[in-house]
């Protein structure tokens, strides 16, 4: 596995006084009343997503669990916003990267 692939890509918009995320990778969505509780709930989300995804039996739904990406509009906002991001800052929008949360084994 590649450094690159435990990184999972979001962005969030304020809408309505309210904070909105949404990971792309796994295609979850969190809310929140600033940026910083966001990033704090998309964390748990995620780490909540995966360990249900990894505790079953059931092999296949695993893989397309892991593998479940967000539809192309989102991925396009969020391309998008990289873009836009490169050339200014946009007030009510954020991207931020989320590291796969793991636990290392421990040692026997």
């Amino acid at each position: 596995m590649q450094p690159s692939n435990l990184i999972l890509r979001c962005y969030g918009y304020k809408a309505n006084g309210m904070w909105t995320a949404f990971c792309l990778d796994f295609n979850i969505a969190v809310e929140a009343e600033t940026p910083e509780q966001l990033k704090v709930k998309m964390h748990d989300m995620i780490e909540s997503y995966i360990e249900t995804a990894l505790d079953t039996d059931d092999n296949g739904s695993v893989v397309s669990l892991m593998l479940r990406r967000a539809p192309l509009r989102d991925w396009i906002v969020y391309y998008t916003l990289c873009v836009i991001f490169g050339l200014r800052n946009l007030p009510g929008k954020i991207l931020f990267k989320q590291i796969i949360p793991f636990h290392m084994a421990g040692h026997c």
